[in-house]
């Protein structure tokens, strides 16, 4: 008890910070976390560091040296458990971060192959009247709209985006979320426009589309089962009929998607 007493009495302020920085790295992680479907392992685990601390502190209290040593390493075994269990969570945390604006102007983007493979997927829809619903995730988070889905988490490609789209495939009636370089979700249920003003020829797609422009800053591109028209829709206007060129440049100056003189020229001339 004196040897604890007199630690306390030393806390010097430089430990006070340090102590107050560690609860607020901690806050952060669960904060992320909380919202997540490992939210009851991780109430599971905080009780499990609790019960743990408590047991660490009798222990140095009546100077229980094995305790104390086990105690001491204990804390290894609890990160890395930690990091296997939220894997998943960390990893979406961590594209989030990679996504921030100022972080991607530091590394080279992929971002512009990746709107390869989207517009790719769009012409050949267009073509054949596929209907698609295409969301692309911005600054507001669409979580609520993807909890409504199938989750994904999947690298973005042709192939996958004209499977998830085929008719009678579980998933083709609804949205496709994507964020960055990843399908978030596919087969996701949107709020659908109220505006009374909107033309008796838009269907279902478009009045979804228009509704989550108008409760978000997310870009959607639809395509119509109908007609193949292509629409791209931004807070609430639609622009129809579009080629997908003209698509695509709208998309990288939306998404601030950089592409060099002689790479756009290219991947105009492939489309």
């Amino acid at each position: 008890m004196h040897e604890l007493l007199t630690t306390i009495h030393n806390i010097r302020p430089a430990d006070v910070f340090d102590i107050l920085l560690a609860a607020a790295f901690f806050y952060a992680i669960f904060a992320i976390l909380r919202q997540t479907r490992s939210y009851v392992a991780l109430v599971g685990i905080v009780i499990l560091m609790v019960i743990s601390l408590l047991i660490f502190l009798l222990a140095v209290t009546w100077e229980l040296k094995a305790m104390t040593l086990i105690f001491k390493y204990f804390w290894v075994v609890v990160v890395l458990s930690f990091m296997v269990v939220f894997q998943n969570e960390f990893r979406r945390a961590l594209t989030d971060i990679g996504q921030l604006r100022y972080l991607r102007a530091l590394f080279p983007s992929r971002e512009r192959f990746v709107l390869d493979e989207i517009m790719n997927a769009v012409k050949l829809m267009a073509g054949r009247n596929i209907g698609a619903l295409i969301v692309f995730e911005r600054r507001n988070p669409l979580k609520t709209y993807m909890a409504s889905g199938t989750e994904l988490d999947a690298a973005v490609s042709a192939e996958m985006i004209r499977t998830l789209f085929t008719p009678y495939s579980p998933l083709h009636d609804g949205a496709l979320v994507i964020r960055g370089e990843r399908l978030l979700a596919a087969g996701c249920i949107l709020p659908l426009s109220d505006n009374p003003e909107l033309s008796s020829e838009l269907g279902t797609r478009h009045r979804a589309a228009l509704g989550l422009t108008e409760e978000s800053d997310a870009l959607v591109v639809v395509v119509s089962e109908e007609t193949g028209t292509i629409s791209l829709v931004e807070h609430g206007r639609i622009h129809r009929g579009l080629e997908v060129k003209e698509l695509r440049k709208r998309l990288e100056q939306q998404l601030d998607i950089t592409t060099d003189q002689g790479e756009e020229e290219t991947t105009n001339d492939s489309l």
